[in-house]
């Protein structure tokens, strides 16, 4: 619960920042400075917009996934590397057929990390514990441990 606080304060402190910055702008600026305040606002606020939709929504989902995700298992039917990787650690997508709790099977993708003393952690014909998120089938994640 810390960290999703801490996530926030950041996310509502950038925001008050820019919104200081163009007041301040606005109040000692002469004429033009309103144009300056605005595109501040537009190019921060854009920023910001970009830093939320790859960095913390991905992080929020995690965290709602493992608590509030449908437990279910997948078999791994495909392992592409997707050519970046996070503190060295490569990043793989993994196409899995899934079978839930009603009986339906189908197909989805996921990504993630995987350590890179093991990169061949996942295999086609594995199975893998995850969790599915219940308002959404083709939003899962991984959630075997064993993996890092």
């Amino acid at each position: 619960m810390k960290k999703i606080l801490w996530d926030w304060v950041g996310i509502i402190g950038g925001i008050a920042a820019v919104l200081a910055g163009a007041f301040v702008v606005i109040k000692a600026g002469g004429p033009q400075s309103i144009y300056i305040a605005i595109a501040m606002i537009v190019i921060f606020g854009s920023l910001g917009l970009i830093i939320y939709r790859f960095i913390w929504k991905p992080k929020f989902n995690i965290r709602r996934l493992q608590k509030s995700g449908i437990p279910a298992k997948a078999k791994v039917l495909e392992v592409r590397d997707t050519g970046i990787a996070i503190n060295n650690n490569p990043q793989v997508k993994l196409v899995m057929e899934i079978k839930n709790n009603l009986g339906q099977v189908y197909t989805t993708t996921c990504k993630t990390i995987v350590s890179r003393r093991n990169p061949g952690y996942f295999k086609p014909g594995m199975e893998v514990l995850i969790k599915i998120d219940p308002k959404n089938k083709e939003n899962v994640i991984i959630e075997d441990s064993r993996k890092s």
